[in-house]
């Protein structure tokens, strides 16, 4: 973090007390199961906190990123990790840096797909701080993504239960109802 804050042009410290001595970290091993009917594996959605890097199983698809021009399929290639930065990012660069929507689709009857993601982010009631970026840096903002069904906070817990509702809709649905209440999709 010290990096990206020099990176930034901010001082070394700038996310000290964000992450201070109580940074969560996640280390996950995904299985997704194939299905006769290709479908959600994990719905649409954004990181919801800072950095999140995934080593993806080689010679297998099914992680796709949103592009203007539609989804596409993110390869997976060996020895390589997919960098995917977070809500809190974008939320403290105000947009310099975008939160990449992403899903995973499962894979075909017959096949398994694994995938190994790591989170680092803050502790669930820390807030990131909004960067001053240096002229040429604030120039390439573009904003803080103006989505209502999808406001992102700078507040790392906010952000989670609303990513975790989106990317298990159908969990969600069964176990969350009030939840979903008074969501938009």
């Amino acid at each position: 973090m010290q990096s990206w804050a020099l990176a930034l042009g901010s001082p070394a410290a700038a996310f000290a007390e964000t992450f201070g001595d109580r940074p969560s970290t996640l280390n996950k091993l995904v299985r997704y199961p194939g299905r006769e009917e290709r479908g959600q594996g994990v719905g649409a959605h954004k990181d919801p906190g800072v950095l999140t890097l995934l080593m993806i199983e080689p010679g297998k698809c099914g992680l796709q990123v949103e592009t203007p021009g539609g989804w596409i399929d993110a390869p997976a290639i060996p020895g390589a990790f997919v960098v995917n930065i977070g809500e809190l990012m974008e939320y403290a660069t105000d947009g310099y840096l975008k939160a990449t929507i992403h899903r995973v689709v499962s894979p075909p009857a017959g096949e398994v797909r694994l995938s190994i993601p790591f989170f680092f982010n803050p502790a669930l009631d820390s807030t990131v701080p909004r960067i001053d970026l240096p002229a040429d840096l604030a120039g390439e903002a573009r904003g803080i993504t103006q989505d209502p069904a999808n406001v992102i906070s700078g507040t790392f817990g906010d952000n989670l239960l609303k990513a975790r509702l989106r990317a298990h809709p159908d969990v969600a649905a069964v176990h969350h109802t009030d939840l979903l209440a008074g969501r938009r999709s």
